[in-house]
């Protein structure tokens, strides 16, 4: 069981944990009464006992949030667009593994629902996105969105291992292979990108064979930083536009 160390709120989520899933999908409507209907069902009829917890803290902290945006519960909710990205919110909590990771959905969720844009459907993909990402490339993602304002000083936080070479072990090559994996998907999502190097003029391009590919250099894409803005996890860049 997930454990951040504070005290539960005040509320009906804390019943007997040999009830807990029937407890909680009875008392969601009562916390947060709007999502009483999608949520309550989604914890009821499709979300195993022992993810329980990770959904209430999703509605705790997604009813926080838009308690905090003075949000139009009315309008979010005559939207069905709206209603499914609250439940695609659920589905992500339920395979949380962490609670910041819980935290991060639901900001994400929170921000989806209080945007002015027209075309509600494209909110969604940035949540789907951010399903396809692992905790290991989320934290990824933004030390190349912190680095792109400047912030060099984030990389201390990616677990980064050394380069393999010819005297590597399996152990050391298997870090290194596991890691660039993180950083592939995160070119093929789009969340990244690569910036080729012009060449002098009137010679080729130089191709790195370790690599497989001509010299380049890796960066955050506007998508990436999009999502990370979304997260509440802006790039300094972006935070200063804000």
């Amino acid at each position: 069981m997930m454990n951040d160390g504070r005290d539960p709120p005040e509320d009906d989520l804390g019943e007997d944990e040999h009830d807990a899933l029937a407890a909680t999908g009875r008392a969601i409507s009562g916390l947060v009464p709007m999502f009483g209907g999608v949520i309550g069902e989604l914890i009821t009829k499709i979300i195993p006992d022992q993810r329980t917890e990770r959904i209430v803290r999703y509605v705790r902290d997604l009813n926080t949030r838009l308690e905090a945006f003075e949000a139009d519960l009315d309008a979010i909710l005559a939207e069905p667009e709206n209603i499914d990205l609250i439940e695609e919110g659920g589905f992500q909590a339920a395979r949380a593994m962490s609670w910041e990771r819980v935290d991060k959905i639901a900001t994400m969720v929170a921000n989806g629902l209080r945007s002015k844009d027209a075309d509600l459907v494209r909110r969604k993909r940035l949540t789907r996105l951010l399903g396809q990402l692992d905790d290991d490339e989320l934290v990824l993602l933004n030390a190349y969105g912190q680095s792109y304002g400047g912030d060099l000083g984030i990389w201390q936080m990616v677990n980064r291992p050394d380069p393999a070479d010819l005297q590597s072990s399996r152990s050391e090559i298997d870090a290194e292979k596991l890691y660039e994996a993180g950083r592939e998907h995160l070119l093929r999502l789009g969340l990244l990108c690569k910036n080729y190097r012009t060449p002098p003029r009137g010679q080729a391009p130089t191709f790195d064979t370790r690599k497989g590919d001509y010299e380049h250099s890796v960066e955050i894409s506007y998508l990436g930083r999009l999502l990370l803005r979304h997260l509440d996890m802006a790039s300094p860049v972006d935070a200063r536009d804000q």
